[in-house]
């Protein structure tokens, strides 16, 4: 997809978190309205953007649970309402709609509140299968490797349930949102939970004694400090391992993050394939949170070996839009124009094959690679990645290895973002305003993402000590006959 403030994925969450913490009320006394008219106004311009523009509401949810979502959440709003409790609603309605791209900030007003009062949980975890670990001993009390089974008293699985509903995510999946967790779960916590001084921890150690601690809350500052240093990595690298395996690693599609570029990395890379004759190639498509979407095609290109199409289908829900935002200068669109829509019914658009280079029939690339393909995925595998590898996958180009995908496989809704601020509030809302439909062969179960043929998991002691178990096993797969 083209690049915008949502698909990397740790930059949306650090706008997320730049304000959230304060009970305090949106008066408006300017405009003499009171605050639960005020909250008003702001829900009926959320839901009435959402359903007007957003093409794909019901892509994912029933319709008609969102229309009672969204009259019972308006119905809600009272004088007891706050700042924090109405993004609490809006944080909901948007995980309902099952679209990791929707985006929702605070208000800008409580920005101050967060840098300097609120007090978070400290411990940085780790989320594997629905247990969770100490990450990084942070605390003596606590050691890294510790497996946390409740907080102030509430069994950790209780916990996970509450805090995965404020958190937007393709279809039905859930490993993105675990990764989230695994980066901001302090916040999440506070969301659901409210702020707490202190917290009671019971947790199992790593030689297996029940223990319980008490420890304090901390500042956001001092939770998110400086990780222990990782060796450095390139975002695009080519690299020969053992037994004349080549390994490519792409850490994202976006090119504005890339150094080199990426069209001459990946001929390069292949050309130099085909010159040494080699005959397996592992991609590393793990932490890729997407980017330009034409990248995406273009790396199948190499894989391919026969014609190929990528999109099947784009539409919008609306002629109305921001035109200037999908000329080729800064989108993969070929200059967008109302001609280019055709209207099939109500509310829906479809894009014309001129629209973008994605709906165009593809070919082999000269240097196209036939030999054994294996993919490294995880939940951070976004958007674009996701995209490439739904069409690897219906090809049935290779292996996948690692967890499922944090994108969809039918495809997802992104593309330009829709922008608006509410009044009051001054809460953002962003969504996509593409609906994006991929070429793929059917599925028994929509809604998920590409869902690895070897499922490896790294342990929490795998990641204390940086053992990177996926790769492994990927290269000892590629030597098997």
């Amino acid at each position: 997809m083209t690049v915008d403030k949502i698909h990397q994925t740790i930059y949306f969450l650090f706008l997320v978190c730049f304000s959230i913490v304060s009970n305090g009320q949106t008066t408006n006394r300017i405009l003499n309205i009171s605050h639960i008219e005020a909250l008003k106004q702001d829900f009926r311009l959320f839901r009435n953007n959402i359903q007007k523009s957003y093409p794909s509401l019901d892509r994912y949810s029933d319709g008609n649970k969102m229309e009672t979502l969204f009259d019972s959440s308006y119905a809600s709003i009272n004088e007891k309402t706050t700042d924090l409790t109405f993004y609490k609603q809006l944080k909901m309605l948007l995980s309902e709609m099952k679209d990791g791209h929707l985006y929702c900030s605070l208000p800008p007003g409580l920005e101050t509140d967060r840098n300097e009062k609120t007090l978070f949980f400290p411990l940085k975890l780790q989320f594997i299968a629905r247990k969770v670990y100490v990450i990084s001993a942070t605390n003596a009390q606590i050691p890294a490797g510790s497996e946390i089974k409740s907080i102030n008293e509430k069994p950790i699985d209780t916990i996970i349930t509450e805090l995965l509903k404020y958190i937007p995510a393709d279809g039905n999946i859930q490993t993105k949102k675990y990764h989230i967790l695994n980066n901001f779960f302090y916040f999440y916590y506070f969301i659901a939970f409210d702020e707490s001084p202190t917290f009671d921890i019971q947790f199992k150690s790593p030689d297996g004694q029940l223990k319980n601690s008490k420890i304090k809350a901390d500042l956001e500052q001092n939770i998110i400090g400086p990780e222990i240093a990782a060796p450095p990595q390139s975002l695009l690298d080519f690299s020969i391992e053992p037994d004349q395996t080549a390994l490519i690693t792409i850490k994202t599609f976006d090119p504005s993050a890339l150094k080199g570029n990426f069209s001459d990395f990946l001929e390069t890379s292949f050309k130099q394939i085909k010159d040494l004759k080699l005959n397996k190639l592992i991609i590393d498509l793990r932490g890729n949170s997407g980017g330009k979407d034409t990248y995406g095609s273009l790396l199948y290109s190499y894989l391919a070996n026969k014609p190929f199409r990528y999109y099947k289908n784009l539409q919008t829900a609306t002629n109305n839009l921001d035109f200037n935002q999908f000329k080729s200068t800064v989108s993969s669109y070929n200059d967008l124009q109302p001609s280019m829509l055709r209207r099939v019914k109500n509310n829906q658009y479809q894009l014309g094959k001129e629209a973008h280079p994605n709906l165009q029939l593809f070919q082999p690339n000269n240097y196209h690679y036939n030999g054994k393909v294996l993919f490294l995925i995880d939940g951070l595998s976004f958007s674009t990645t996701s995209e490439f590898c739904a069409i690897a996958y219906s090809h049935k180009r290779g292996d996948f290895i690692g967890e499922e995908t944090g994108g969809t496989y039918e495809g997802n809704t992104s593309g330009v973002q829709s922008e608006f601020t509410l009044p009051n509030t001054k809460i953002q809302v962003s969504f996509g305003t593409i609906k994006y439909e991929m070429a793929v062969n059917s599925v028994a179960e929509p809604g998920k993402g590409i869902v690895p043929q070897h499922k490896v998991i790294s342990t929490i002691q795998d990641l204390i000590e940086r053992k990177d178990v996926q790769l492994t096993y990927a290269i000892w797969l590629a030597n098997q006959k």
